[in-house]
C-alpha cells in the first residue's frame, strides 16, 4: 500500500553532530502535532553522529536517514534535506538546536488560517551549548501587506537575524526560488525571495531554542563550511549580497516602479548602511589581489 505524503518535513542538516542531535530529534519527535517526516541528511560525520542517527531511524520510521558519500558543504546539505522531502509544508532544524512541542501546530495553524502565507516565524530563544539564554529575537515585522515591494523592503532592513530560515514554510513557496546558495548570505536572499512570492506570518511566542556553542565554533570558517569550492573566494560577502538582492528582483514579476523601487532599497541597505564593511573588503581584496599578482611575477635573476 502506497504511503500517504507527510503534512510536514523536517529537513535536519548534519555534521559530527553527536553533542546535540538526540536533544533535538527528541524534541521534534515529542511534537503535539505527529504528521511530520523527519529528513536527517549527514555530511560524511566522522564522530558518532551515523550511529545515532541510525538507531533513532530503526526506531520510529517518521525518520529518514540519508548519508551523503562524502561532505558536499553545507548549503548544498541543507538543500538535500528538502529535495528528500515530500510534505505539503517545509522545516530546517538544526541538529544543535531544539524545540517547543507546540512548534509545528502552532506555525501550521497560522499558515492554515493565512492561505496565501508562505512561512511563519516564531519567536527564538537564543542560548549557550548550556542552555542557558543570552538574548531572544522576537519577530515584529508586519509582512503581512499585500505588497510584495514592501514586504521585501521591510524584510531587508527591518528583520535583523534570519531567524526566519528555520520557520515553517510552504514547500511550494520554497520550491520557486533558488533555495540556499553558496555565497555568505544566501539565507537572507532566499528569504528575500520567498517576500516577493507571498505574506509571512509570525508569532512572538518562543518555540525555537537557537544554540550558539563556541565548543562548535572553534576553527570555524562559515565560507568554507557553505561550500569548500569557496576556498579561493575574495572576501565580497557585502558586494554579493547586493548583486544577489538585485537578482532576485529582475527576475521577479513586480512593476518596473517597483523594482526601481527595490533597487534604491537594496543599495541603501547594503551600501550605505553597511559602507563601512564594504570599505573594508575592498582593502582586504585588493590585498589579495596585489598578492596573487606579486606571486606571480618573474623572479629577477641572480
Amino acid at each position: 500500500m502506497e504511503l500517504r505524503d507527510p503534512l510536514v518535513s523536517i529537513g535536519l542538516p548534519v555534521y559530527n553532530g553527536e553533542l546535540f542531535i538526540s536533544r533535538a530529534l527528541d524534541s521534534l519527535l515529542m511534537q503535539d502535532l505527529q504528521d511530520f517526516e523527519i529528513v536527517i541528511c549527514d555530511n560524511g560525520s566522522h564522530d558518532s553522529t551515523v550511529e545515532i542517527c541510525t538507531a533513532y531511524a530503526d526506531r520510529d520510521n517518521r525518520i529518514r536517514f540519508h548519508r551523503n558519500p562524502q561532505n558536499i558543504g553545507l548549503v548544498k546539505n541543507f538543500n538535500r534535506t528538502f529535495e528528500l522531502s515530500r510534505g505539503r509544508y517545509f522545516k530546517w532544524a538544526a541538529h544543535d538546536d531544539w524545540h517547543d512541542p507546540r512548534s509545528l501546530s502552532r506555525s501550521v495553524a497560522l499558515l492554515e488560517e493565512n492561505p496565501t502565507a508562505v512561512a511563519c516565524a516564531t519567536g527564538v530563544s537564543i542560548v549557550d551549548e548550556h542552555e542557558t539564554e543570552f538574548d531572544r529575537w522576537i519577530p515584529t515585522v508586519d509582512l503581512l501587506t499585500p505588497q510584495a515591494h514592501e514586504r521585501f523592503h521591510r524584510l531587508i532592513w527591518m528583520l535583523g537575524e534570519p531567524h526566519l530560515l528555520f520557520g515553517l514554510m510552504r514547500s511550494s513557496s520554497l520550491r520557486k526560488t533558488a533555495l540556499m546558495q553558496r555565497y555568505l548570505g544566501s539565507d537572507r536572499t532566499l528569504l528575500a525571495e520567498l517576500s516577493l512570492l507571498g505574506p509571512i506570518v509570525h508569532t512572538p511566542e518562543i518555540l525555537h531554542f537557537y544554540t550558539v556553542s563556541t565548543v562548535a565554533r572553534r576553527n570555524y570558517r562559515p565560507s568554507l563550511h557553505y561550500d569548500p569550492k569557496n576556498r579561493s573566494a575574495l572576501p565580497l560577502r557585502t558586494y554579493r549580497l547586493i548583486y544577489k538582492h538585485l537578482e532576485v528582483v529582475r527576475r521577479s514579476e513586480l512593476a518596473a516602479r517597483h523594482k526601481l523601487f527595490l533597487a534604491g532599497s537594496i543599495l541603501g541597505r547594503f551600501g550605505v548602511r553597511d559602507f563601512r564593511r564594504l570599505a573594508a573588503e575592498t582593502y582586504h581584496t585588493g590585498r589579495i589581489l596585489a598578492g596573487r599578482a606579486a606571486s606571480l611575477r618573474p623572479k629577477p635573476a641572480r
